[in-house]
């Protein structure tokens, strides 16, 4: 899962190749500087469309990391 959120990113954020190979299991918002408020909703819409998921108002704000982002997929994927 973790390669497929890389690749999501790396749309949403526009990042080169080198800037997606730094995306660790571990990476947070502050970790990116292309992560900005925007491309946080650009991430999101990315991420719904890549995994076939919607996810509330209520529960964008808390995707700021990776390891929320994969929580909250899985938590999607397996219900």
């Amino acid at each position: 899962m973790l390669e497929r959120v890389r690749e999501c990113m790396a749309r949403a954020l526009k990042l080169d190749g080198a800037g997606t190979a730094g995306i660790t299991a571990d990476t947070t918002a502050a970790d990116l500087p292309a992560w900005t408020s925007v491309a946080h909703l650009a991430l999101v819409l990315e991420l719904e469309q890549c995994f076939g998921v919607r996810f509330d108002n209520s529960e964008i704000a808390a995707l700021g990391s990776v390891p929320a982002i994969i929580a909250k997929l899985q938590a999607r994927l397996s219900s």
